[in-house]
């Protein structure tokens, strides 16, 4: 109960309970299957024991409509080139010159019964959920033809063929498919079982909406929310905090919400400081507070920190009560994104939507 009432803020008074009908009306208009829709985004908030409610609904709807249209597995212009491109490109990496020869062997071969290559079945995909597929087919033909290599990797890299895997985020809402395998309710199911449901449109509301409502923080607004989606769990309270040590330190700390630095593999790093532990070390807080409490910046348990409570204290002293959320800066690399996006035009797009959805 403290968790959904932190989830919408303290002062915000729950609207009455909506039915799957009611969704389904503010849906965009045109849709098609709005019913189906409608009874997704009820079942995937009633999952995420979030109040079903026009907000909390058209928070949903307004990802949906700006992840994929309403489309369970969205088309992606170029899908196949790009594949092939990472492919190669990974090949190069890691084989310098044999990595043509490597790439070439793979995808020339053919799947047991199949009228066409690896390759021209990579260049024809239009969805991640086909690419998905012809990726599964290719490590299961290789598997076959040299089975003791296969049980070798599983031995020494676990799940290899999943991290290689590139469809890496899935469905209407675009989740990161290592979220969904691991949560809950996913419980007994294998991986590829997982892909599969979150290609269909329920499941990929599901887990978009488990996503979206995965942390409780009291919002000023839903665009807060929004960019977390996209940025990471707390990215907008962890930006805000950063703006303020900011603006009490007169030193530079890039809002982007990551408190601490990170990996290319995704990994927190703590063995040097960034601008935001630097900042913290010169306002004079305890060395070992800060490198402690900034490990738990991904979690609601941060703001019980002696380290949030030293910032927030002083900036009330200076300027009042400090806002809780601000939308992270964060420019976003994705072969398919085409422009220039960040987070905040993500956030401000689906926010538009929301509005809309509102107003329906």
């Amino acid at each position: 109960m403290l968790a959904l009432i932190a989830l919408f803020g303290c002062t915000r008074t729950p609207g009455p309970s909506v039915s799957p009908d009611d969704v389904a009306r503010w849906v965009r208009p045109g849709t098609k299957d709005a019913a189906g829709w409608g009874r997704a985004v009820h079942d995937g908030l009633v999952a995420a024991r979030v109040p079903v409610e026009r907000s909390s609904a058209c928070q949903v709807l307004a990802v949906i409509e700006q992840e994929s249209g309403y489309a369970p597995d969205p088309a992606v212009p170029g899908l196949g080139a790009m594949a092939l491109g990472e492919l190669e490109s990974r090949a190069s990496d890691k084989l310098g010159f044999l990595g043509d020869d490597a790439v070439d062997a793979l995808l020339d071969a053919r799947a047991e019964g199949a009228d066409a290559t690896f390759r021209q079945r990579l260049e024809a995909v239009r969805t991640e959920r086909q690419l998905d597929l012809v990726f599964r087919d290719l490590a299961a033909h290789q598997r076959a033809r040299v089975p003791a290599l296969g049980d070798a990797v599983d031995l020494v890299m676990p799940r290899l063929e999943e991290r290689l895997n590139p469809v890496s985020t899935a469905g209407s809402m675009q989740v990161k498919v290592a979220f969904a395998q691991e949560h809950p309710v996913s419980r007994g199911m294998s991986r590829e079982a997982v892909r599969d449901r979150m290609y269909t449109l329920e499941g990929g509301v599901l887990y978009g909406t488990l996503r979206l409502f995965d942390h409780p923080a009291p919002y000023e607004a839903p665009i807060f929310r929004f960019a977390d989606f996209n940025a990471g769990q707390y990215a907008s309270r962890n930006a805000a905090f950063q703006a303020q040590l900011a603006d009490l330190t007169g030193r530079e700390v890039a809002t982007d919400g990551d408190l601490v630095g990170w990996s290319a593999g995704g990994k927190p790093r703590f063995d040097r400081d960034g601008q935001t532990a630097s900042a913290l070390l010169a306002l004079g807080l305890d060395e070992g507070d800060v490198r402690r409490d900034l490990k738990q910046e991904k979690t609601a348990a941060f703001e019980r920190t002696a380290t949030w409570a030293a910032v927030k204290d002083r900036w009330r002293q200076a300027h009042g009560e400090p806002p809780y959320g601000r939308v992270p800066e964060v420019v976003l690399d994705s072969p398919k994104l085409s422009g220039r996006w960040t987070t905040r035009s993500f956030a401000e797009r689906v926010d538009k939507r929301y509005r809309a959805c509102m107003e329906r």
